[in-house]
């Protein structure tokens, strides 16, 4: 909702709890530093954050794009307007079904990081354009991804190679450094890698226009001292793309806001339904719990 007090909200008669409340002034607001910071970006919201339709649309009619990982955030997505061109699958895993329904509806690209996922998509959604995910470090992460996804640069070739001979189309690369990277730093440590790839990639000759610098963009709703700014962050993002990406006219610089997005947009309203008092502390109870309001 927008320009509503959340005073009116907690105070109507027709509010119940649990309630997640989002004000999309907020994401709007967030959305334009996002483009401030990043003139040459791309936003693709990671669905996974937060599937409200209203965001989805929201983000859609703003000419941004959808970040998937599965087909019932395919089907959100497509519902919220946005044309095949306006999605990608960064995930590097997905089933048979999965990947036909993406060809069918024209979804832009698919991140990879195994000679199974090439195989499986030159199988089910043949001539697809993919990008690899690179392994890169996550140390200055709250949730950090290294290990479960992502390849060394010579893999990362090989991969291109591999999808290359079985009709696919190569294009780019991708990471991420983590969810909640309080370390700007990392961005830059992650494209000269991407660039080193690139490099040697036109070298074997590939023509790439693509780079996905994923999420990993932190909120300020983690007990952190200090959370590194949008504007931090892409200023560093911008000079690093600068010195290590080769020149290309038509660069597509990719990314995946989700919790820096919408993270600080939303409230959860509970009511304390019970008491008690254990020892020197005083215990509240609310009606709001992991499976009751927050999934």
């Amino acid at each position: 909702m927008n320009n509503v007090h959340l005073d009116t909200i907690l105070h109507d008669t027709l509010t119940t709890t649990p309630s997640l409340i989002l004000n999309y002034d907020t994401i709007n607001r967030t959305y334009n530093r996002f483009l401030e910071a990043f003139p040459n970006g791309l936003i693709y919201y990671a669905v996974k954050a937060n599937a409200n339709p209203h965001i989805l649309e929201l983000v859609a009619s703003r000419g941004g794009g959808l970040e998937i990982a599965s087909l019932a955030e395919l089907e959100l997505a497509l519902a919220a307007g946005a044309a095949g061109e306006q999605i990608i699958c960064s995930y590097p895993i997905k089933n048979p079904v999965f990947l036909r329904r993406m060809q069918a509806a024209g979804v832009y690209a698919m991140g990879i990081d195994s000679t199974y996922e090439v195989e499986k998509i030159a199988e089910h959604a043949p001539g697809s354009r993919v990008y690899v995910r690179l392994a890169v470090d996550n140390s200055g992460a709250v949730l950090p991804l290294a290990g479960k996804f992502g390849v060394d640069g010579e893999t990362a070739l090989e991969l291109f190679e591999m999808a290359r001979a079985y009709g696919l189309d190569p294009i780019g690369l991708s990471f991420h450094v983590g969810s909640q990277c309080l370390k700007p730093q990392n961005w830059a440590n992650a494209i000269q890698a991407c660039g080193d790839v690139w490099r040697e990639a036109e070298a074997r000759g590939f023509s790439f226009h693509f780079l996905d610098i994923g999420g990993g963009y932190p909120a300020g709703h983690y007990h952190t001292p200090s959370i590194p700014t949008i504007e931090e962050i892409g200023a560093v993002v911008t000079r690093a793309v600068a010195e290590f990406i080769p020149a290309v006219s038509n660069l597509m610089l990719v990314l995946e806001p989700g919790r820096g997005l919408v993270g600080e947009s939303g409230r959860l309203l509970a009511t304390v339904v019970g008491k008690a008092k254990r020892g020197d502390d005083m215990w509240l109870y609310l009606d709001a719990g992991v499976f009751n309001g927050l999934m």
